[in-house]
Formats: structure tokens, C-alpha cells, sequence
């Protein structure tokens, strides 16, 4: 176990000491004079000492000239985002040191401490990807048999969009956040199998994140109650998994798990390391093919619902197919309330609502994640009526393990995670901004409150999760949910220069760090603030932080959704950490792409999913005016079916005059300053009660700005600006500019219009994302 192991150990020895001498490191020969630190190219005939990190994004094909990046040696902190910043490395390790007695697990300790620094051997790699694959690698070649005494596991989710999503919006919001960790959870839950079937603990993974994970095993040929070795093994929990999965989701999702043994001798090169790489990828990819190959006469066998009637199907999927034993009543809060318990002729009334039984502790589960810091597993049966938000998923050894997120009175836990917290036993990396209903604004508060009661719920609790309609009205202006989706961009590409093992296991890390925690930070801190709301004196826009939810974030892409003005906002805060976070890739690679969308609350769920997602595909796919192919690197804002017919009736030669997205330079160059600009033209206006708040723009009305709109369009269809039209304009505009300091801010507004010939191609095509946002914030309804 890693609280144990030798190598974890002596990666505590190293921060603490500074350096460890040849012997220390020699003490790891095993037969036939390998040594696990020298398969991993490390010089064990000097002292190994500690390092300042460099970017563990740098790139082979960064400009010689650029000059590394480093790191500042600190701790992992949840509430700061460590940029590799530095120009020059730093000495100063004070901060790395972990505490004596600690009694978190060593390896825990070990990232908590050995990811923003590295060693003498790799600078480009942190000390913890260093020791842990050591930690792994070492595992192999004592435990392992054969020539090939490592196994690589890979297992990649595959239909998560389908299966997260495909929901409708009763309670959508708290059931879309527990179904998205529920899948997170479950690749928890097959790692922690599967390293126990190996007999082996959490070093031996490579990465987790994104829907899927890697696993560097030791090649064990005979396990204890198979007949067979680990390989073998893994494939009958794969097949037991998926025909689970298969009832629950109904097909949505499938599991692609592969065990492929290999010689440790592939780890010294880069060649062969990607050979195996892609080797493993075509099998996943033959699973995926495949799915559910094993269960066809299941998925083709039809068969009579099981459920008649449109109410007494789940309510939430739309499922008929489960018996009156897996259908529970949402309505009642206190307990737990079957169909089968339930008279027949009542159970069409209005006074139930019925869900499938996981439908009903998913929804649960949603109001306790707010807060959690704990997940509880639980081998024994748990009372499931008595402890409702239980998720129960299958075990490798048989039979089913539950998971709570608060632990249970009358029974001990298995073992536990700490989530996003470096002090416990095991870790789990969760982003978990939510808004909650007490943290909105009285005017929003009062809004879920009367939707709610439309709905048949008699109170809500300030720790409740925020609704779609609180969220809303959380708004300025218009009353719209904003539906955020964002995608790293050519990440293959980024993966493909990988040489090791450690730095698959770095990389994938990182990644994860910035999306399953810090975005977290970047939610609950307000950066681009367009609105001053940080410095409101009295909530008018609730609690601190933005009013949005994350419903996923891992691996390279995220789901986000809130109060439209605030997810506009976030964008363009993600898109700035993220750039500092990877500054050490060259200039364009460290891209990030994104697509906005905007709803009304009631809008069904998964066309917000689908909407977002297809302007963010718009985003990544479109180029400028003479561009040969897409950059990627851009922001689609305000997508819409309309929009994109408007721009197809353009013809081709056309559409440059029309953007529905430019890229985040040009955003930061035009779209913000301007929005910026705007913004001293602002006054804050209630109406509807005291909290309520759009905007008014005091030098110019509603309809000069559709005489803009007038304007763009001329362009559009002319390729000139028409300048009858723009002067009766900026006539308009110019009489509420009277004193010196109107005037300036008065130029500085025509400046975006009467522009140099390049300036007019890039902003005129683009003005019309400003003006909407406008528009938006000035919206009563």
C-alpha cells in the first residue's frame, strides 16, 4: 500500500532532505541489476537533489528563444492557481516541506507537496509523477511474471453526453450535478476494483479524468478465486460492468476496458511507450465498436411496459420499463415512498410524482453535494429508504457496494475519499461550485419560490441548489439561463509529443487540477466584472461569487450554466486562467474554444446540453476572412439556428461581414474594451421590487442602438458603411455628450466604427455580438 511503500517514502525523504544520495537510490536494484529509478532514465550514480518545475507543458516546439517557465515551489491549495510564471527557478523549498506526523496518507502528502516541484533528473517533471511511477514500476518487476511483468489498463467511458443529458427539467439542475458525479464516481469505483483485484494502491494510476483512466499494473498470472491472471480478471469485471450498466442506462453508456501486458524494457524509449499507447487506443476503440456485442437478444427483445400511463412513467427519463418495486415518489420529502406501497387507482394523481429509484437518489444526492467533503464506502447493505441519495454500483468480487456522501449512523465504511482536500486518507478531485438558493438575490429567491409552489413544492431550504428559474433571475436584464460549454483545443496533439510514462501521468494531472479544482476558484471569484457586482454593498446580486452551477468540468472540457450575464463573464475568465495556466506552450497551442447559448428556465435540458455543444463545434470550426483552415482558439457568443441561417443567406463571399465568433485576442482587443466602454454610459435601474436590476444607458435609447443594428446590416449586404445612416447616428448619440469628458468617451465610441479598412473587417462583423449583449442587459422580462 502506498502509505507504506518504500519509494513514496523516500519522495517524503527528498523534500524534506533536499537531496538523496546514490545508495538510496542503488537500494532498488532488483535481479539481474535492474533498478527502477535507471529504467526510468535516472543517473543513480550521483545524488538526486530537489529542483524548482518547470511548465510541464513545455514544448519541444516552443521558439528556441522563449525561455522556460517555472513554477513558484508551493503547496496544493485549492483556493490559489499556481502559474508557471517564473522566468528564473527558485531556490526557496521552504514551503514543500511536509509536517512531521502527519497523518494524511503518504502518498497524498507526497502531491501535495511534490507537484510544483521536481528533481536534478527530469526539471519538466513534478517530484510526484516522478516517485509514483517509480512507486508502480517497481510493483511490476517484483510482483510480475514473464517477460511481460507490466499490464497497461486503459478504460475510456463511452455515450456520456447521452447519458448525462437525456433528462427532462423536473429538478434537471440537481439531477444533471448528481448523475455527472455519479460518472465520475463510477471511474473512481473501477479503479479502486480493479487496483484491488491487482493488489496494488494509488500509485500505480497513470491519470483519471475526462471519462476514462490508466492503470500501471504488475503482470500477476494467478489470482486468489479465478481462473485465470489479471488480465482475464479484468475482463470478466468489464462484462460484469457493462451488463449493469446496460439496465441502468439503457444502452446510453458502455465501458471500453483494456488489460494489455508489455515489457518494462518499452518504457525506455519513446517510440515504443507510443507504440503502446496507440496500440491500446485501437482496442478501445474495437470495444467501442462492439458495445454490448454479448447482449443482443437483451437489446433486441422487445417487451410490454411495465408502466401505462404517462405519470406513472419516471418522470425524469421517461423510463416504463421498471416494475412497481423501482418507481418512488419524488413529492414526499420525509421518506421514502414506493409505488407498490401505494393503492392502484392512486397512483395517477396529482399528488405523486413518480421517478425510477435511481432517479429518485440521484435527485437526493444533488442537495447533499452541496457542501460534501466525503465520500463514504460501504461493502455491508445499506438501508437505502432510510438513507436516501445512495448510489449502489457493482463489485469485482460479486455483489453490489454503496456510496453515500454522508456517513451512515449504524454502519463502518470500507474506506473514504476526502474530496478536494489533501488531508485525509484518499483524494477526490470534484468541481463542485454550485449556487445555492440562500446565496441568491432576494428578488431571485422570491422567483424559485413561486415556481416552486407552481410545481407542487411547499418550501425550499437555503441549501438548497439553486433552480434554472432562480438562476434566471439571477440575471440583469433579461431573465435567461446561459448554457457555457468550453473544449481544450487540439489536445491530441499536445499528448502525441509524450516520451514517458510520468509525464502522461503529469500532463493529464495538470489538466485535471485546473478543471476539477481550480475552476472552482475561478466560479466563486469574479474577475471580468462588467457590472462593478463586486463592489455591491447590499446583495443586490446575492452572495459573493457568480451565479452559475458547474454541471462537469474534468479532463479537457467543461458544462456550465447560470445567469446569462455571468456566463458571458466566466468565459472570458476561463479563457484567461487557462492561458496563464498553460503559458509555456507556444503561442495559439495553448487554445481553449467555447460556445455560449442563452434559454429561457423551462427550455428542456438536453437541448441546452446540445445547443452548447454545437456552438461550441461552430466556435472550433469557423475562420476568419482569409484563413485556409480553422484556428480554433474563439468564442461563439449568443449562438443560434437563426444567426447561423442569417450568415448562410450571405453566400459564401459574403459571410466574412458576419462573424458568430472571433477569436479571444480579438475579443480581448474589441469586444471587451468596448463592452468596457459602454459600461461608463451604464446606470443601474430597479424595478419589479428593490433587488431587481437591469440597465439603462444614459446617452443614447433603445433605438439608436437598432440604428446600429441598421448599420451593420447595410455592411453586411454592401460591404460599405453607409454613411447617410451612420451619421443621423452618431447625431443621435453626440447631443448627450455635451461636457469635454463626455466628449472623449463619445470619440472613443465612434472610434469602433469609423476605423482603419482592416479594423472595419474585423469589428463591424463582429459589433453585432456587443449590441446584443446590450440589449440583453437593458431587457425587463
Amino acid at each position: 500500500m502506498s502509505a507504506q511503500h518504500p519509494i513514496i517514502q523516500l519522495g517524503l525523504d527528498l523534500l524534506r532532505n533536499r537531496s538523496i544520495e546514490p545508495d538510496e537510490l542503488q537500494c532498488f536494484d532488483l535481479e539481474g541489476s535492474v533498478n527502477v529509478f535507471s529504467v526510468l532514465g535516472v543517473d543513480i550514480t550521483i545524488p538526486l537533489k530537489l529542483a524548482a518545475l518547470q511548465s510541464v507543458f513545455d514544448s519541444s516546439t516552443a521558439p528556441i528563444h522563449s525561455s522556460p517557465k517555472y513554477y513558484t515551489p508551493a503547496e496544493l491549495n485549492p483556493k490559489v492557481i499556481n502559474y508557471p510564471n517564473q522566468n528564473n527557478p527558485s531556490i526557496d523549498f521552504s514551503n514543500v516541506v511536509p509536517p512531521d506526523g502527519l497523518l494524511a496518507d503518504a502518498l497524498v502528502q507526497l502531491e501535495r507537496y511534490g507537484s510544483f516541484v521536481s528533481t536534478s533528473a527530469n526539471s519538466q517533471l513534478p517530484l510526484y509523477d516522478q516517485f509514483k511511477t517509480a512507486a508502480a514500476l517497481h510493483d511490476c518487476l517484483i510482483n510480475g511474471v514473464g517477460q511481460e511483468k507490466c499490464v497497461l489498463v486503459a478504460c475510456d467511458f463511452s455515450g456520456i453526453q447521452d447519458t448525462v443529458y437525456t433528462i427532462t427539467s423536473k429538478g434537471a439542475l440537481k439531477t444533471l450535478r448528481a448523475r455527472s458525479f455519479m460518472l465520475e464516481l463510477l471511474c473512481e469505483h473501477l479503479i479502486y476494483e480493479i487496483l484491488h483485484i491487482a493488489h496494488s494502491d494509488r500509485h500505480a494510476v497513470i491519470y483519471s479524468g475526462g471519462g476514462g483512466f490508466s492503470l500501471l499494473l504488475p503482470n500477476l498470472e494467478k489470482l486468489p478465486d479465478s481462473d485465470g491472471g489479471i488480465t482475464e480478471k479484468i475482463n470478466e469485471y468489464r462484462e460484469t460492468i457493462n451488463k449493469w450498466a446496460l439496465k441502468e442506462f439503457e444502452g446510453r453508456l458502455f465501458i471500453a476496458l483494456d488489460a494489455k501486458p508489455f515489457d518494462k524494457e518499452k518504457l525506455r524509449d519513446q517510440a515504443s511507450f507510443q507504440e503502446i499507447r496507440q496500440s491500446q487506443a485501437d482496442a478501445l476503440d474495437r470495444l467501442k465498436r462492439r458495445k454490448f456485442s454479448d447482449h443482443l437478444e437483451t437489446l433486441f427483445n422487445p417487451s410490454m411496459p411495465e408502466q401505462v400511463t404517462v405519470k406513472k412513467e419516471c418522470q425524469i427519463t421517461h423510463r416504463d420499463d421498471l416494475t412497481d418495486d423501482e418507481m418512488f415518489d419524488l413529492n414526499e420529502p420525509n421518506r421514502c415512498v414506493s409505488m407498490a406501497s401505494v393503492d392502484a387507482d392512486k397512483r395517477d394523481s396529482d399528488d405523486y410524482l413518480w421517478v425510477s429509484e435511481s432517479c429518485y437518489h440521484q435527485f437526493k444526492l444533488g442537495d447533499k453535494l452541496v457542501g460534501a467533503t466525503g465520500i463514504f464506502r460501504y461493502t455491508t447493505a445499506i438501508d437505502r429508504s432510510k438513507n436516501p441519495g445512495t448510489l449502489v454500483l457493482p463489485s469485482a468480487s460479486g455483489g453490489m457496494v454503496s456510496y453515500t456522501v454522508e456517513e451512515v449512523a449504524d454502519a463502518t465504511p470500507e474506506t473514504q475519499w476526502s474530496i478536494n482536500s489533501w488531508d485525509g486518507q484518499r483524494l477526490f478531485l470534484y468541481a463542485n461550485y454550485v449556487r445555492k438558493h440562500g446565496e441568491l438575490s432576494a428578488y431571485a429567491r422570491q422567483e424559485e419560490k413561486e415556481q416552486l409552489l407552481e410545481e407542487g413544492r411547499q418550501s425550499v431550504n437555503s441549501e438548497d441548489t439553486a433552480s434554472f428559474e432562480g438562476l434566471a433571475s439571477s440575471s440583469c436584464g433579461a431573465d435567461l439561463i446561459g448554457a457555457l460549454r468550453m473544449d481544450v483545443d487540439n489536445l491530441g496533439k499536445l499528448f502525441s509529443s509524450i516520451s514517458n510514462i510520468a509525464q502522461l501521468s503529469a500532463r493529464s494531472r495538470m489538466l485535471n487540477l485546473f478543471f476539477k479544482l481550480h475552476l472552482n476558484h475561478i466560479c466563486a471569484n469574479r474577475s471580468f466584472d462588467l457590472l462593478k457586482k463586486n463592489k455591491a454593498e447590499h446583495e443586490e446580486w446575492g452572495k459573493p461569487g457568480r451565479n452559475v452551477s458547474i454541471i462537469y468540468a474534468g479532463g479537457d472540457d467543461l458544462f456550465i450554466v447560470g445567469a446569462w450575464d455571468e456566463t458571458v463573464e466566466l468565459a472570458f475568465d476561463i479563457q484567461k486562467e487557462f492561458e496563464c495556466f498553460t503559458a509555456a506552450l507556444p503561442k495559439g497551442a495553448n487554445g481553449i474554444s467555447g460556445g455560449l447559448t442563452l434559454h429561457q428556465p423551462k427550455f428542456p435540458l438536453y437541448q441546452m446540453a446540445r445547443l452548447s455543444a454545437e456552438a461550441e463545434a461552430y466556435a472550433k470550426g469557423d475562420r476568419d476572412d482569409g484563413e485556409l483552415k480553422p484556428k480554433k482558439n474563439r468564442i461563439s457568443l449568443f449562438y443560434d439556428h437563426s444567426k447561423v441561417n442569417r450568415k448562410m443567406r450571405l453566400g459564401n463571399v459574403e459571410r466574412s461581414r458576419y462573424m458568430l465568433s472571433m477569436e479571444w485576442a480579438l475579443a480581448k482587443t474589441f469586444l471587451w474594451p468596448l463592452m468596457e466602454m459602454y459600461q461608463r454610459c451604464f446606470k443601474h435601474t430597479e424595478f419589479q421590487s428593490e433587488t431587481r436590476k437591469s440597465i439603462e444607458i444614459e446617452y443614447f435609447s433603445y433605438s439608436t442602438i437598432e440604428k446600429w443594428f441598421a448599420v451593420i446590416k447595410k455592411y453586411q449586404q454592401s460591404n460599405q458603411l453607409y454613411l447617410p445612416t451612420m451619421a443621423r447616428v452618431m447625431k443621435d448619440v453626440e447631443r448627450e455628450f455635451s461636457d469635454d469628458d463626455k466628449a472623449t468617451l463619445f470619440k472613443n465610441l465612434v472610434s469602433y466604427l469609423y476605423t482603419t479598412e482592416e479594423s472595419k473587417r474585423n469589428w463591424i462583423s463582429h459589433l453585432h455580438i456587443a449590441l446584443n449583449w446590450l440589449t440583453y442587459l437593458r431587457r425587463k422580462v
